[in-house]
């Protein structure tokens, strides 16, 4: 396996799923077959559709980490700006909190349910 003396280190992997921690993980193990099909799919469609993300109307507020372990701001970013941007998007970008900030302190969500009302678009 890869962690085995001499493999190739095991680095972070975040969100993601390789083929081989089927084998490195035996309650991985019963979905190797499905895995391996998933894997070798190449006619993926498009799996958003952009000018219907621009056109929503649903206010959107997001806590973004400077440095988060799994996304990069930027790509957050992007995908505020894909969304149509402030006002409609409005993000709580911070090192305060990381990739699991909601769920380690609850209270961050109220300060985003606040970012997200308005009646009419305002400057925050």
């Amino acid at each position: 396996t890869r962690l085995e003396a001499g493999a190739e280190p095991v680095l972070l992997t975040g969100e993601m799923v390789f083929s081989w921690m089927a084998d490195d993980y035996a309650w991985l193990r019963p979905l190797k077959g499905a895995a391996n099909l998933l894997a070798a799919k190449e006619d993926w469609g498009h799996v958003y559709n952009r000018s219907a993300l621009a056109s929503g109307t649903s206010p959107v507020a997001a806590l973004v980490a400077y440095d988060d372990v799994y996304v990069e701001r930027t790509f957050s970013e992007e995908t505020a700006e894909l969304l149509g941007g402030f006002p409609r998007v409005r993000l709580w970008v911070s090192n305060y909190f990381q990739h699991s900030g909601i769920s380690d302190h609850p209270d961050a969500f109220l300060k985003l349910d606040e970012m997200g009302r308005w009646d009419e678009p305002q400057l925050v």
